[in-house]
């Protein structure tokens, strides 16, 4: 029984490897220049049909895409500006948070040591982690945490120009793509046929986006509301965290809920109040990500949970936080891409779940 079809030819294999190698190598090294076009690829998707419907109503497209562009970054920085009190005041009361994790901690294992003192082993164990937990203390270089807070700005400020440039070029030539590709093409129904599938391209992808991208920010209002009838400080700023960073599955929602994790130990003072807040965010994640999102999406964009998990991991580990945010989105086009393509139909099949 032959396990493959065709022999195996050591060097094409071996040169297919070299050349994975270095494209993994250039979108590492060259992420600065691949994440701004990524990006600006994505929220064309998005933003590309609302373009072309102001221009049906006679509006051009120069103009609709400086409307736009001109309103979401109005939107963004006056956000920014508005959040950059709290999130100030948290990341100076960091020290503060951590010790009080520690303090909880110390008193749950206090309990726990009292219930269990039949146990000699266990008490001994118990009692060592105590003293250990006790006599930690955490510095934070205030200076340190400024100067990358900084630099991470200067970034993503450098990303985000080169994004908004080259977005509103792509809004403005929404067809310049879809004309290179059909030069490509040999005949008239190899371009038809193009045209089908940029076509429904765009509009499955699309509405993707703008579904997630409505979830993502109901989520984020129904976490601040949460949040604020608790009492923590701030609500708005953890639910615009929610909102965004659920934008990367999993991974997101475990960064969201330890953040609130750490601002409720250093807010309240009972257990119970202490976890109350990330409870209830733990809940609405649970709620969106495994009723809401699949009622919506139906069985048309699910997405295997293994394809998800190793997207994240992937991409978060060549792009960072930008790579953990744009991994699905980016998973989700492969796999739409697939599915309209006769002959990589399998491979959507294998991303589906």
């Amino acid at each position: 029984m032959r396990l493959f079809e065709r022999p195996i030819q050591v060097r094409s294999f071996i040169m297919t490897a070299i050349l994975a190698l270095l494209v993994l190598y250039t979108l590492y090294f060259a992420r600065f220049v691949f994440i701004p076009v990524v990006l600006a690829l994505i929220f064309n998707l998005l933003l590309g049909p609302l373009v072309t419907r102001l221009q049906r109503w006679y509006v051009p497209r120069w103009i609709s895409a400086l409307l736009i562009l001109g309103s979401f970054g109005s939107l963004v920085i006056y956000g920014a500006y508005a959040l950059m009190g709290p999130a100030q005041y948290w990341i100076n009361h960091a020290p503060q948070a951590f010790t009080s994790f520690s303090q909880q901690t110390s008193e749950l294992q206090q309990q726990i040591q009292d219930m269990n003192e039949s146990t000699e082993e266990i008490k001994e164990a118990a009692s060592e982690l105590i003293g250990e937990a006790s006599r930690r203390t955490i510095t934070i270089n205030d200076q340190g945490i400024r100067d990358q807070i900084v630099a991470n700005l200067q970034w993503t400020s450098g990303i985000l120009f080169m994004t908004v440039i080259m977005l509103y070029f792509m809004l403005c030539g929404r067809g310049f793509l879809l004309r290179r590709l059909l030069i490509l093409t040999r005949t008239g129904r190899s371009r038809r046929n193009a045209v089908r599938i940029v076509r429904h391209l765009q509009s499955d992808i699309s509405r993707y986006l703008l579904t997630v991208t409505v979830i993502n920010t109901v989520l984020g209002a129904a976490a601040a509301g949460v949040l604020w009838v608790i009492g923590l400080p701030d609500p708005i700023l953890w639910g615009v965290l929610v909102g965004v960073f659920n934008f990367a599955p999993y991974a997101g929602a475990a960064i969201s809920l330890a953040a609130i994790s750490l601002a409720s130990f250093a807010t309240f003072d009972t257990l119970a109040h202490v976890l109350a807040a990330p409870a209830a965010v733990f809940a609405l994640n649970v709620l969106e990500g495994n009723f809401i999102t699949p009622a919506i999406h139906g069985r048309r964009f699910e997405m295997s949970a293994l394809m998800v998990f190793l997207a994240l991991f992937f991409w978060g580990w060549l792009w960072g936080v930008a790579g953990m945010l744009m991994a699905v989105p980016l998973l989700v086009v492969i796999k739409v891409t697939c599915d309209h393509i006769e002959e990589l139909r399998p491979v959507g099949r294998f991303l589906g779940n």
